[in-house]
């Protein structure tokens, strides 16, 4: 359960960079067209300030698209022009500053145990620059014959601590401070260098006041020790969200020979065949090759029950599945096609809180730098310079922006996890603000309240029908995205009976339906008269003979009227904007229980984004399912997509959710209210605890040490608030 860990890199920053394997990633990923992308985990990274370092090194080469850095998860993902972006040189340039790639969930150590070493020997030199310490303060006079030998040596350890653990903090400060971004271990790392070079200048006057040899190595011992407790919190966090994580898994690919190559699936072409083991999600929509698979629907479309796949059947994109045995399957799309892949592309990049952050983080240090410079200047103008540096350092190292730089990130984290438990995915960051000042919600009605597709009155038809007619239906609705193909298509998968053969040859006769001319027979799916003379509605037909007579009707998702009046009892508005038949917008919105003063049809897309123009725009949250609400998404403060191919194609969308039902937008309500709550708990607390150090500091009542204790005990903190208001699940 360690699962995708950040670690520190140590001594390997000075290693030779070669990195065959990742040579070989490149080749696979470049092969796929003008634009690559890959997925990579990566050590070393502990804060927002890594982040901005890396983006910064990132945009300065060129070719360069994108570049998504999780903190939490101990990842990075790159997006690049072929042959124009040198991804090795970026690996390069990014080690330099100790961010080392590796390939994805390759790393098996996490970085707390990999901070034990640089702590084990931090502990050794602060106890041996001790005990050459202790006499001093014990009263051995300066005089005695192996005193200056003892100062020395503590010196000496001070150095050795320096150099091998201390530099954790100041080498990421320093080349974050080269490339004009504030880290978080700038203030550290400035407390530890002054203290150091202090005491040096205090050796070389013989003014045992201003030696902190001793300081420095304890000083950095305890930081190390606050850092890993520190890690160790986030770690635990983090592996209890690892499995949560959307990402590609991996599969067995088969090759012509017959033998089994395990890859990531975000390496699979259309038409290859690969395996994929029970339990695990399918990567990409497939045709199933094995007899038969039971695959679980629920995070996908919310149904409860399994969904029974027979030989030659679809295997939908996220699917779940459930068979004790490995399935063989067949790719009928590439990975950048599948919905797995479209949605974990779209999650919220949060680059508008990073740079909230980046500021509010520069601004703050530039304050407690400024307090610590006044501070331990009124003790010198006071004659007590011993004082004055020790309020300088204590101001510097206990005044922490962990809450901003850690604990905030960590929290929208945890919300966004807790969200794609539930199905919702944001994908726009500046979402959470904007959901706290919602008042109305605006909803398209087909594919949003209603199913995409209609509820068929009288299936039982299709089960009677013969295999050469199965396969002939199969074929016609394979292709069109018409409603009814839709349902007859769900049904038909839904028993086990769609059968896709010679799906290419049928034609569509817009308005009409589809026909195809398969076995000597002309076969035809749509409206009578023209599939079949004698019938009505819509027809199954083989030259011009009436095989089945199907009736629909739209019927509300079966959450919608439960969430609708959940949604009104917590004090919002609800309106219907749809293109439909003014009658069956109505007929909807009864059923829903709605005002009919607040159901409309018949509107055309001006007209639904005309509607919300005049109807407080910067209040409302419009959801939507196809292009024909784009302009109604622009004109709406906030605005969502159910996870289909028309929602996830809709890019003014913030959010997209799935399941069959609307459950998602009341989960998203919710947990954005409780991190919003988590912030104002988390801000709370950084303010009060920074007053109240800052303040003990500025009056001598914090020694160094005791402020190396209280900034890693404040970070704690910081995480258990945002856990506390968000890590417990709750139901809708």
């Amino acid at each position: 359960m360690r699962g995708n860990v950040s670690r520190p890199v140590g001594s390997s920053v000075f290693e030779n960079t070669d990195y065959p394997w990742l040579v070989a990633l490149i080749e696979v990923a470049e092969s796929k067209g003008k634009i690559a992308s890959l997925s990579l985990a990566l050590e070393g990274i502990s804060c927002v300030g890594c982040v901005w370092l890396i983006d910064r090194v990132f945009a300065e080469s060129k070719g360069g698209i994108s570049c998504r850095v999780n903190v939490q998860y101990g990842t990075i993902d790159m997006e690049w022009e072929t042959g124009v972006f040198d991804v090795l040189s970026f690996v390069g340039r990014i080690k330099k500053f100790g961010y080392r790639v590796c390939p994805a969930r390759d790393s098996d150590e996490s970085e707390s145990r990999s901070i034990v070493w640089k702590l084990g020997l931090s502990g050794a030199f602060a106890l041996n620059g001790m005990l050459y310490t202790l006499p001093v303060y014990l009263g051995m006079d300066p005089d005695f014959l192996v005193a200056p030998h003892f100062h020395w040596l503590s010196s000496i350890f001070a150095s050795l601590s320096m150099v091998f653990c201390g530099s954790y903090f100041i080498g990421k400060a320093a080349k974050a401070a080269a490339q004009g971004i504030a880290h978080l271990d700038l203030p550290i790392s400035i407390g530890i260098v002054f203290a150091y070079l202090v005491s040096w200048y205090g050796l070389w006057k013989g003014d045992e006041n201003l030696v902190y040899f001793d300081f420095v190595s304890t000083f950095v011992f305890l930081m190390l020790v606050g850092r890993w407790l520190q890690v160790v919190a986030i770690e635990r966090n983090r592996n209890r969200l690892a499995d949560i994580r959307l990402e590609a898994p991996e599969v067995e690919i088969e090759s012509g020979s017959g033998s089994r190559i395990k890859t990531r699936a975000d390496q699979i072409k259309s038409g290859e065949v690969y395996w994929l083991a029970s339990g695990q999600r399918v990567p990409v929509r497939s045709k199933l090759l094995s007899e038969r698979a039971s695959l679980g629907m629920d995070w996908i479309s919310g149904e409860s029950e399994s969904r029974i796949v027979e030989r030659d059947g679809e295997a939908p994109s996220g699917a779940s599945l459930e068979n004790q045995f490995s399935v063989r399957l067949e790719a009928a799309e590439e990975w950048s096609d599948s919905l797995l892949n479209k949605l974990s592309a779209r999650e919220a990049r949060s680059l508008e809180r990073d740079l909230v952050a980046q500021k509010w983080i520069f601004r703050y240090l530039v304050v407690a730098f400024g307090i610590a410079v006044v501070g331990g200047g009124v003790w010198l103008a006071m004659g007590d310079l011993s004082s004055g540096l020790k309020v300088f350092i204590s101001v510097l190292v206990v005044s922490c922006p962990c809450a901003l730089g850690i604990a905030w990130p960590f929290g929208d984290e945890i919300a966004l996890a807790r969200l794609k438990q539930q199905g919702v995915f944001v994908t726009t960051h500046s979402l959470w603000n904007r959901l706290s000042r919602v008042r109305r919600i605006v909803f398209d009605k087909t594919g949003t309240l209603t199913r995409s597709s209609l509820t068929m009155v009288n299936p039982e038809g299709i089960d009677r029908l013969a295999p050469g007619e199965l396969r002939a239906l199969s074929a016609l609705c394979a292709q069109t995205r018409h409603p009814v193909s839709n349902t007859i298509r769900e049904h038909l998968m839904a028993k086990g009976l769609f059968r896709a053969d010679g799906a290419s040859e049928a034609v569509e006769q817009v308005g009409l339906g589809v026909e195809l001319n398969a076995s000597g027979s002309l076969w035809r799916l749509g409206k009578a008269p023209w599939a079949c003379e004698l019938g009505e509605g819509t027809v199954f037909a083989r030259d011009g003979r009436q095989l089945l007579d199907l009736s629909f009707e739209d019927l509300p998702l079966p959450d919608s009227n439960r969430e609708i009046k959940e949604l009104g009892k917590g004090g919002l508005s609800i309106a219907i904007l749809s293109g439909d038949r003014e009658e069956k917008a109505r007929l909807i919105g009864d059923s829903l229980g709605l005002d009919p003063r607040q159901v409309f049809g018949n509107l055309l897309p001006e007209e639904k984004a005309a509607w919300i123009e005049s109807h407080e725009p910067e209040a409302t949250l419009m959801v939507g399912d196809g292009a024909n609400d784009t302009l109604a998404f622009r004109s709406a403060f906030c605005a969502g997509a159910p996870a289909n191919e028309q929602g996830i194609v809709a890019e003014k969308a913030d959010f997209h959710y799935l399941g069959n039902g609307i459950g998602g937008i009341r989960s998203l309500l919710t947990i954005g209210e409780q991190r919003r709550k988590a912030l104002v708990g988390l801000m709370t607390f950084a303010v009060a605890y920074n007053l109240f150090a800052i303040g003990l500091s500025l009056i001598g009542w914090v020694t160094p040490l005791v402020a190396a204790v209280l900034m890693p005990l404040s970070s704690i903190i910081s995480l258990g608030i945002v856990w506390s208001a968000l890590g417990k699940r709750s139901g809708k």
